[in-house]
């Protein structure tokens, strides 16, 4: 900090101006964390200097005895943090290369009065010793409902070699969850988790206040808006402001090629390597698409720009992330236009802007609030913009939608966890399916039952009474029972909150010709003898008896239409509750039956098994759909498998 000597003091008395005449000036959030930070960034040793200024409000009805900050890049100091014990020890290329990341704090104050020796590494997740990625200040005195405090901190922050979302390679930089971040006392306590191998972040909002210092020939983009920039010898001092966000990101490379346009009064820039020219006119597609469809489905963007990031080649290690006004996405050379990877991961970090950056929920416990509702978005943006069949894969012949690709996923993990559960806990790779692709199903299927435009009110609901605030699951399950009028939580304490499989079947379909009575019967109180049909008797107004078997495999319940059609065209429609485990239909009709189909209009898209939701009475072409299935369902799990979105 001394380096930047007496201009970047100038510079930091003007910032402490203007935010006190502008911090309160219409917020859109509470603005109970706020941040000032002059940062120096070493090319050659990958090191920050920082110091931060943060203005902390208690907005609790509790006095608050302690602060709690996350430090972010103490997970990737040694190979027994907390982030590396769930990773099994594998360090990757950390390892290879010693080119560890951490953060130290070497100066704090609160109040005025210094703190620095009472900081303490607390492990609120799982009593490692080892894992330095929170620490708990006392204080000497409580902080009371409504009053706000002052905290400076001094810190170095190592960069590590890029990896995950973070890190330098050679003169890139791409640095994130770098700086000491307050945790959010919320419900009467700190929650202040520390840094899992799957989990994501949690936050308060405010207004940021950085300067960047950095050598004059590299291009910055980060979180907020660009005020001004000073020469500093060789140096450049970026100053960049960000309101009613709750993190702050920035990258810098000499590189960097720079495409901008405005669309509806919104600042759109990416940042990209040159060998990825060819998609850049993609990723402005993408936003402007999200743009349309979210200011439209549920508020306006309330921010005044987007910063898209496409690091380079070697560095996809931080691409497919989002950060408040800034995302990363990840491109190759000419990737053809029938493969959406560009748009989609394009659309999904940008929908991140509502779901996680606007309303803010909590990534470490209920990860699907933001990564489930960000992927159902995705796939309705996806959809209306590219086609429901070609809106992920429209190459070569080959057509693949959404929802299929998220069925893919979701099928694998079905039966091994739930959906609502701490981020870090999920059993065996669980995270992405339940986080992403069976939430996004679980809201798919709600909309087919409940219509699309009650679906969409719910929605506009959830984020105008929730933005800039931090809801929980059941939060939004009573904004669906409202407005919906009537009560879903049958339907979430299933899907939500348990892991039992959606599977209905049609088992078997018989139809036969009805016999005509032949035998003693009673009418009318006498024994009647009828003798049947004579073989010579025309049988054009023959009935024909067709009996149809439906199960339900899996133990979720939801009432499920069943279809039956016959020759002659007609069509019988059931529904059915679902609620024994079989049911069967037995139909008279002057037709034969063709076949039969249980939810005939894939509105339970969480079905785990859609081959065997019908079945024909003759059916010639059954090996070869079994075949198309399993291919279908090999090319759907490869393509996931090369999955890189945040």
């Amino acid at each position: 900090m001394k380096k930047c000597g007496l201009v970047t003091g100038m510079i930091l008395l003007s910032i402490r101006f203007c935010w006190s005449q502008v911090i309160f000036e219409k917020p859109l959030s509470p603005r109970n964390a706020n941040y000032r930070i002059e940062v120096t960034l070493d090319v050659e040793k990958k090191q920050i200097q920082g110091h931060e200024i943060l203005m902390w409000r208690n907005i609790s009805e509790d006095n608050v005895h302690e602060l709690q900050f996350h430090l972010y890049m103490n997970a990737f100091k040694n190979n027994q943090s907390t982030y590396f014990r769930e990773r099994g020890g594998r360090t990757g290329v950390l390892g290879k290369k010693k080119a560890w990341g951490w953060i130290d704090v070497t100066s704090i104050s609160v109040a005025g009065s210094d703190l620095t020796d009472a900081l303490e590494f607390i492990h609120p997740d799982d009593d490692n010793e080892d894992d330095q990625t929170v620490m708990r200040i006392p204080l000497s005195e409580s902080i009371p409902p409504g009053q706000e405090i002052q905290v400076e901190v001094d810190f170095i922050t190592q960069l590590p070699y890029v990896f995950e979302r973070n890190g330098y390679y050679k003169d890139f930089f791409f640095v994130a969850q770098w700086f000491p971040k307050v945790g959010v006392y919320i419900d009467s306590a700190w929650n202040c988790h520390q840094y899992h191998a799957v989990t994501e972040f949690f936050a308060d909002y405010g207004v940021y206040e950085v300067n960047i210092t950095i050598p004059r020939e590299y291009i910055v983009g980060a979180t907020g808006l660009l005020q001004n920039t000073t020469e500093l010898g060789l140096n450049k001092i970026h100053h960049f402001r960000a309101e009613d966000v709750h993190d702050f990101a920035w990258t810098a490379w000499p590189q960097y090629r720079t495409f901008k346009e405005t669309y509806h009064g919104i600042d759109i820039t990416v940042l990209y390597d040159e060998d990825h020219s060819s998609s850049v006119r993609r990723y402005v597609g993408a936003v402007k698409n999200g743009l349309d469809f979210f200011s439209e489905w549920v508020g306006a963007y309330p921010y005044p720009n987007v910063t898209v990031v496409d690091p380079p080649t070697n560095c996809m290690a931080v691409g497919g992330m989002e950060y408040p006004t800034l995302i990363t996405v990840g491109s190759y050379w000419k990737i053809p236009i029938g493969i959406k990877i560009p748009e989609m991961v394009t659309v999904h970090e940008f929908g991140h802007n509502y779901w996680y950056g606007i309303v803010g929920n909590n990534e470490f416990e209920e990860a699907w609030l933001d990564e489930g509702i960000t992927s159902y978005s995705e796939a309705r943006i996806m959809n209306k913009y590219y086609g429901e069949e070609t809106s992920m894969l429209d190459f070569m012949g080959i057509r693949m939608g959404e929802l299929a690709y998220h069925h893919s996923s979701y099928i694998r993990v079905i039966r091994k966890d739930r959906i609502l559960r701490n981020a870090w806990t999920y059993i065996g790779g669980g995270y992405g399916a339940c986080s992403y692709s069976k939430p996004a199903l679980m809201l798919w299927t709600l909309e087919n039952i409940i219509g699309r435009d009650s679906m969409d009110r719910i929605m506009r609901t959830f984020f105008q009474r929730w933005k800039f605030k931090h809801p929980h699951s059941q939060d939004f399950i009573d904004i669906v029972n409202e407005v919906a009028g009537e009560d879903y939580n049958w339907y979430f304490d299933q899907v939500l909150k348990g892991s039992n499989e959606l599977d209905y079947q049609v088992a078997s379909v018989w139809t036969g010709k009805e016999r005509t009575p032949k035998g003693i019967f009673e009418r009318n109180d006498e024994k009647v003898v009828l003798p049947g049909a004579s073989m010579k008797q025309k049988t054009d107004k023959d009935n024909y008896r067709s009996v149809i078997k439906v199960y339900r495999k899996g133990e979720v319940i939801i009432p499920v239409d069943v279809l039956m059609v016959f020759e002659n065209g007609d069509r019988v429609r059931q529904v059915w509750d679902g609620k024994e485990r079989w049911i069967k239909y037995e139909l008279v009709k002057p037709a034969k039956l063709v076949f039969a189909q249980v939810d005939p209009d894939r509105k339970l898209v969480l079905d785990s098994n859609f081959s065997n939701n019908s079945r024909t009475i003759k059916s010639r072409r059954g090996p070869v759909a079994r075949l198309c299935t399993k291919f279908l369902f090999w090319f759907e799990t490869t393509l996931h498998l090369f999955s890189f979105f945040g």
